[in-house]
């Protein structure tokens, strides 16, 4: 029973991957188009690693570390993982525009 919990989980995990891939690919397709929405779409950022942590928690040694793909293919867990260069480099950029030497 707890292995299909896990199955669960992990399916939940790809379900969220692959809704992020398709949401920046489409971003990225009207951003080159020139198309410029109004609305901003939404990302999960912490959603598939908190579903591939329960389904390696119900699921455990049968599916192992597998469970994990998905919460590293999300490309919302990398811009988790960049984050904090990105606003590294953003402050310093402001930095400079603040006070020119």
């Amino acid at each position: 029973m707890m292995t299909y919990i896990g199955m669960a989980f992990a399916g939940l995990s790809c379900l969220v991957c692959v809704a992020n891939i398709v949401n920046y690919t489409l971003r990225m397709v009207k951003k080159k188009r020139g198309e410029t929405t109004h609305r901003r779409t939404s990302t999960i950022h912490v959603l598939s690693i908190v579903f591939s942590i329960m389904a390696y928690v119900f699921a455990g040694d049968t599916l192992g570390a597998w469970v994990f793909i998905p919460a590293v293919l999300d490309p919302a867990t990398l811009f988790i993982l960049a984050a904090p260069i990105l606003l590294i480099r953003v402050k310093r950029r402001a930095d400079r525009e603040q006070n020119p030497r």
